[in-house]
């Protein structure tokens, strides 16, 4: 179970202050393993907090990112969202999730400012690596090329199992050399993790 003491919302708090906050954030809901948790009809103007099991995010065919305890979503619901919400995310297993409505983060920020620091940090990280994504994929090298055919080949868990080096190759027109190139490169730019035969796609 996740601390939620530990919370990246909290860093450079008192002890004593972030008792104070943690005693606001009571809203906690249990999620069934498949259970949808956001999507497009699901969702509330909340980031949401896994405290316990894990998530994805994806269409069941594809997954673009998997959570895990002390994971975050749902930064995209708040702040002039309106009653939109393009994600699925769903449980992969049981799942217990904090939710910080809209007003309740406001209010935290509003009393502590350190708070809407490490939120506005927070966003920036995503952002940047989402730029980062968005250059890979859109990119033309031979590790864009790669990194295209993993994600559309990813399971659920972000995992490309009993990888192929002669089936990538053919099938992104790369050399067998250049694969390992590009391979080497992704894993060094946070983009993948090798474990023996397998690739897992990084958040």
């Amino acid at each position: 179970m996740f601390p939620i003491n530990d919370l990246f919302l909290l860093n450079g708090l008192r002890e004593n202050e972030r008792q104070q906050v943690c005693a606001k954030l009571t809203e906690t809901v249990d999620f069934e393993r498949g259970e949808i948790i956001y999507d497009e009809a699901h969702f509330r103007n909340a980031i949401g907090v896994f405290l316990a099991g894990k998530g994805y995010a994806g269409d069941g065919s594809a997954t673009k990112a998997s959570f895990t305890e002390g994971d975050v979503f749902g930064a995209a619901a708040l702040f002039g969202a309106g009653e939109c919400y393009v994600s699925r995310i769903v449980a992969k297993t049981a799942c217990r999730i904090l939710f910080i409505p809209e007003e309740s983060l406001r209010t935290i920020m509003e009393e502590y400012p350190v708070c809407a620091v490490n939120y506005i940090t927070f966003l920036s990280q995503k952002i940047r690596y989402l730029n980062g994504k968005i250059a890979q994929y859109t990119a033309d090298g031979a590790s864009a090329r790669l990194y295209r055919l993993l994600c559309d080949r990813a399971d659920a868990d972000g995992c490309v199992s009993a990888v192929n080096v002669s089936l990538l190759a053919r099938l992104t027109g790369l050399g067998r050399t250049s694969i390992y190139r590009a391979m080497t490169e992704l894993e060094a730019n946070g983009l993948i993790e090798r474990q023996n035969k397998n690739i897992f796609l990084r958040r």
